[in-house]
């Protein structure tokens, strides 16, 4: 994508987010826009076109361009396009894929304990051994997390399930990377996942989802102390 196209794709995208534009809303005329964000009329389509193929806006013939209703009409693809472009600092957008990474890691720690054994908690102690080594370094042990989660991930053996995750890498990072930064939230998440492993190694598909619950919660309620996340009006917003 040109540099241009992507600034302006970026403006529009924030200013449909923010409310600027609100579903419904028909956009003002092509020439009125380029000459309002000081771009040629043909970056301006091509930014269109794009966040058209993401779902945010739908052009009708003899009509003009509308904002859609995202939440209704946006793809997955506007979600990795999020995550990649970090606009998930926003926190209604960190808690939705926070809890959709809930939701994704408890379902593979099921079917990774269900094909688990000593084998699988053995490739887990390893990953988990990788993490203690980089203790000190916040940014290399956010890495090294992911690089554990996934391993359970891929334990699942489901490939659409994998590459989910994978679309989650960059805003995880961020957050994991900051949780990582408090001394005490390092050797309490390693002493949870030691427990994580051991129902790994015993195949108990419950407790192993049980385990990661606890980690995956304790991690969450920290990261939103730390950034004064207000769960409770987020969830009012979305109710």
């Amino acid at each position: 994508m040109h540099k241009k196209t992507d600034e302006i794709s970026k403006k529009l995208e924030r200013e449909i987010l923010s409310g600027v534009w609100l579903p419904g809303d028909r956009l003002p005329p092509e020439r009125e826009l380029a000459e309002r964000y000081e771009v040629s009329r043909s970056i301006l389509r091509e930014s269109i076109k794009h966040l058209a193929g993401l779902g945010l806006l739908r052009t009708a013939p003899q009509s003009g361009t509308y904002v859609t209703d995202y939440r209704q009409e946006a793809s997955l693809e506007f979600l990795i396009y999020l995550l990649d472009n970090n606009e998930t600092r926003d926190p209604e957008i960190f808690m939705a894929v926070n809890e959709f990474r809930e939701i994704l890691e408890t379902a593979c720690a099921r079917r990774a304990a269900q094909r688990g054994g000593q084998a699988a908690a053995a490739k887990l102690s390893v990953a988990l051994a990788d993490m203690k080594k980089e203790a000190d370094n916040p940014a290399i042990l956010a890495e090294r997390d992911f690089a554990f989660h996934a391993c359970f991930v891929d334990m699942s053996g489901n490939l659409a399930l994998r590459l989910l995750f994978n679309a989650c890498r960059q805003v995880y990072l961020f957050y994991v990377e900051a949780f990582y930064r408090i001394p005490e939230h390092r050797e309490h998440t390693f002493r949870q996942l030691e427990l994580f492993i051991t129902q790994i190694a015993a195949r108990n598909p419950e407790k192993a989802e049980k385990a990661l619950q606890t980690a995956l919660n304790y991690g969450r309620d920290e990261v939103y102390a730390a950034l004064d996340i207000d769960i409770e009006a987020l969830e009012r917003k979305e109710s």
